[in-house]
């Protein structure tokens, strides 16, 4: 069961209590949540009620004593807790190991500096958030969810540096104007950096930007064991009538080479440059 305590901060963009637990505004009032994990040995930042628009900066503490449980680690941001909020700035202490499911997804956030202490990131955690222009995701984070960072229009550089081996469906989907839909956004992102660990990579994981360099810590023949790949539905092979599975597909060699010579793409990797242009791949040597 958890034990529900509001912290009620009357917040502006100007004035951050040293405490992290209180900004002061005339925009109005807003409540940050806190509660405590089921275990009862930390507590959860779960969420933002009141003038979600007064919410504009926030510092979140390391600990927080809700007068039952005593003083305990924050050590997780919860699922959608500052989703739709008018935050822009935000201090994340090294005691938060987790940013869950839609956690700061649809705010007005423009920079993060997410500690090494973090290690989940979770499904859409800043998913259309338009004014966030850069990040680095550290080597702790072991899972990156899926649209974790898509839809970011004005990220303009996203350096991935999460013990990670796979990038999944939407994770930097970026959004290009489209006249059959309708949809005119300014999508910034030209370059990416990969970790040397991964070695699977959704096809939409990418796509909808413009990218033109991707940074890769390791050698070429690791970039070359990347696997591009994508999920489909298939019929079930002497199954019911109308029966499906989803099945991985994975393109082969000559697919791969024409997924990055889209955008005329150059993979820089430790020891090699390998530009795709014209279903060809240009080796340059370091």
């Amino acid at each position: 069961m958890f034990v529900m305590k509001k912290l009620i901060a009357t917040l502006s963009a100007a004035v951050v209590a040293s405490a992290g637990l209180l900004s002061l505004s005339a925009c109005g009032t807003a409540e940050v949540t806190y509660s405590v994990s089921e275990d009862g040995t930390y507590y959860i930042l779960s969420g933002v009620s009141g003038s979600k628009s007064a919410l504009t900066s926030y510092e979140i503490p390391s600990s927080y004593d809700d007068g039952v449980h005593g003083e305990l680690p924050v050590q997780s941001i919860g699922d959608s807790a500052f989703m739709g909020t008018s935050l822009y700035r935000v201090s994340i202490p090294d005691t938060v190991t987790r940013i869950e499911n839609y956690a700061f997804a649809y705010s007005k956030i423009g920079s993060v500096d997410i500690p090494s202490s973090v290690t989940y990131i979770g499904y859409a955690a800043f998913a259309s958030c338009t004014a966030l222009e850069e990040v680095v995701i550290p080597s702790s984070v072991t899972a990156l969810g899926p649209y974790s960072f898509a839809y970011c229009t004005s990220l303009a550089r996203a350096d991935v540096q999460a013990s990670v081996d796979t990038i999944y469906i939407g994770t930097f989907m970026g959004m290009v104007a489209n006249d059959n839909t309708g949809i005119y956004t300014n999508t910034k992102l030209t370059e990416i950096h990969f970790p040397s660990t991964l070695r699977y990579l959704h096809r939409e994981s990418i796509s909808g930007n413009f990218l033109t360099d991707i940074y890769f810590d390791g050698t070429e023949n690791e970039w070359q064991e990347v696997q591009v790949f994508y999920a489909e539905e298939r019929a079930v092979e002497d199954g019911e009538e109308g029966e499906t599975e989803i099945v991985t597909v994975y393109l082969d060699e000559e697919q791969t080479i024409e997924y990055f010579s889209v955008d005329g793409m150059t993979i820089h990797c430790n020891d090699a440059d390998l530009t795709y242009s014209g279903g060809q791949i240009h080796i340059t040597n370091k």
